[in-house]
């Protein structure tokens, strides 16, 4: 009679190989993927390179402290990628999108509080010369080229909504 394999066993040793399998699948990406298919805020190069390959017109440069900037122009409208979190212009996190126009005689508080209730990702901000818009990007650890493709669509949309509403640009 041949020996009848124990269920309890057998379901130990596939529990016992799933959670060894964990913490492969939860570790951060290599930087061999970051380079082949991501982005990160440590390579403003690469960031301004894919840029220019999706159509954009960018120039790489930096500000007064040495963080790396990229500017750009689309829509009427002049904008900037700034990079922060920076350790001595390099090894940067995280990014701000800033495009900004002297304040209208037409605008109004009411115009600002619509458009920040309306839009998810960008606020605007705004003093007495001027007026604005914000968004913010975490890019720690990497986004995919989908993503920062989708992301750049998302604020040229943005861009043109207020060059038309808050601005009052046609």
């Amino acid at each position: 009679m041949r020996p009848i394999p124990r269920a309890p066993a057998l379901i130990a040793a596939a529990v016992t190989a799933a959670l060894l399998a964990i913490p492969a699948l939860a570790q951060p990406p290599s930087a061999e993927r970051v380079r082949g298919g991501m982005f990160d805020a440590s390579d403003p190069a690469g960031i301004a390179r894919f840029m220019e390959r999706t159509g954009y017109r960018v120039e790489l440069r930096a500000d007064a402290k040495g963080d790396p900037v990229i500017a750009g122009r689309f829509s009427g409208a002049d904008y900037t990628i700034q990079f922060y979190e920076c350790e001595g212009g390099q090894f940067c996190n995280s990014v701000q999108f800033l495009t900004q126009a002297a304040r209208p005689a037409t605008f109004s508080t009411e115009a600002a509080n619509t458009f920040n209730a309306k839009w998810r990702y960008a606020r605007i901000v705004y003093d007495q010369a001027q007026v604005k818009m914000l968004m913010d990007l975490n890019l720690d650890a990497g986004v995919t080229a989908d993503n920062l493709e989708d992301t750049l669509d998302i604020w040229r949309q943005l861009v043109d909504i207020y060059q038309r509403e808050i601005i009052g640009k046609k």
